[in-house]
């Protein structure tokens, strides 16, 4: 019974910020994932995602596995000055950390555009390194 408690005291506790640390450490796979999409290398960009991540763009679908490295692939080719800066990262669990981003770019097309959105993404620490896991942007 005494185990039960302690879980259900650890489930309740409130999530500790991450450390600042761990906020650059985000903050350099963000701008890695950014220099991948800016060189058109979206294979480069996907392999940042776990195997189980799951990725929840605009246009309303649910991409996983192989559907995100498809997406990056053709993203890349409409994208240029792509940029991501944290703005809150949260420690949820041991191995998950969820992250609030800004993002920038413009687009590639006759008359391009400059888009600022914002992005929710769980991090999840996969054999000793951290993956995008769930990804959600607008």
């Amino acid at each position: 019974m005494g185990g039960l408690a302690t879980s259900a005291q650890a489930n309740a506790a409130p999530a500790a910020p991450a450390h600042a640390t761990e906020i650059a450490l985000i903050q350099g796979f963000d701008d890695a994932f950014a220099a991948a999409l800016n060189r058109g290398d979206g294979a480069a960009a996907a392999k940042m995602y776990a195997p189980d991540a799951t990725m929840l763009p605009s246009d309303n679908k649910v991409y996983k596995g192989a559907d995100i490295a498809a997406f990056w692939t053709a993203a890349t080719g409409a994208l240029t000055n792509v940029r991501f800066v944290v703005l809150d990262a949260e420690r949820i669990a041991p191995g998950y950390i969820r992250e609030i981003c800004r993002v920038s770019f413009d687009t590639r097309a006759d008359k391009p555009t400059h888009v600022d959105a914002t992005a929710s993404v769980v991090w999840k620490r996969v054999g000793g390194k951290w993956m995008l896991w769930t990804d959600t942007f607008h």
